[in-house]
């Protein structure tokens, strides 16, 4: 019991560690989801979408892990750490099953999560796909999205199986997060002597606006595609059209903050208490893109003259 305390005790501080380093806003967004993605398997009515989560995402882990090597090396009662983690891991999926009364799919999860420690781990080459799709231009935008191109996958998915469901509001959610988490690509500070590389402040604008209208009409038209097959009348219409400009502008100015702030946190908290909620209400509300223009407009000039000793 001693070791299994000190493990816990070290898996704790690992997770704290790594909230920490990922910041407050993106372990907000990502509890946020955690959350969501839970309603929405309490709510399915396919007994197999939760335990095959479980059962793949506990397989994955396994496989993916790199200090089964050394705990077995440390200690005998490894195999014993690796069963209590997955049964804590799979615990979510196992109450959920076991609630709905569906006893067999949960005892599948148990099972997995005891007879995982016996499997050898299969390791294989990742192939790097190349995204022709996504403006070149856009290195940051590039970046962000081999590190949360997963993320729209599962969301692209979830909106797909609520349509199907008749449930298109999962869409309208998934268009909504993923306007946040494309905003991640704007999320550092950069040196203002990054936009000398420009011919002038006009080029510089010409590039972002290009890539972020690209990237943007990229990305969000599959999520609603699906929506408006599954739903075509003018409210889908309008919320749709209005996520997509929402979207444009929120990247936009994303894109010309990094160069007006001096800090990541500043970056963050502007986030959270203007533009997200101005582009949450002016997907329900299109007339709140105007206010949305002129905060834009803003920053346009403000940046324009702050930066015109650059190309002097």
């Amino acid at each position: 019991m001693e070791i299994l305390s000190i493990y816990l005790q070290l898996r704790l501080k690992q997770l704290a560690r790594l909230l920490v380093g990922v910041g407050l806003l993106r372990s907000l967004l990502l509890f946020g989801a955690t959350v969501f993605t839970f309603y929405l398997l309490v709510k399915t009515e396919n007994r197999w979408i939760a335990p095959i989560m479980a059962i793949v995402g506990l397989m994955f882990y396994h496989n993916e892990r790199r200090d089964k090597a050394f705990l077995l090396l440390q200690t005998q009662s490894a195999t014993t750490l690796f069963r209590i983690e997955y049964l804590l891991i799979g615990l979510p999926f196992i109450l959920i099953e076991a609630l709905k009364g569906h006893f067999l799919e949960a005892s599948a999860v148990v099972v997995t999560a005891l007879l995982l420690p016996q499997l050898k781990s299969v390791r294989w080459k990742t192939p790097t796909f190349p995204l022709p799709f996504l403006y070149k231009g856009g290195l940051e935008y590039l970046r962000m999205f081999r590190l949360y191109g997963w993320i729209y996958l599962v969301l692209l998915l979830l909106t797909f199986l609520g349509a199907l469901h008749g449930n298109v509001q999962v869409g309208k959610v998934a268009l909504i997060g993923w306007g946040v988490i494309q905003s991640m690509a704007y999320s550092l500070v950069s040196q203002r002597q990054m936009l000398a590389n420009f011919l002038n402040y006009a080029t510089f604008q010409k590039h972002l606006l290009r890539s972020v209208l690209w990237n943007v009409a990229v990305t969000c038209i599959p999520l609603i595609a699906i929506v408006l097959c599954f739903s075509f009348d003018w409210g889908s219409v309008l919320f749709s059209l209005s996520a997509m400009l929402g979207c444009l502008l929120y990247l936009w100015n994303m894109g010309m903050l990094r160069f007006q702030l001096s800090s990541s946190v500043a970056i963050a908290f502007y986030q959270l208490f203007v533009l997200i909620p101005l582009f949450f209400f002016s997907c329900f509300v299109p007339f709140l893109l105007i206010p949305f223009v002129l905060i834009n407009g803003v920053c346009y000039l403000i940046l324009k003259n702050t930066t015109r000793q650059l190309w002097n």
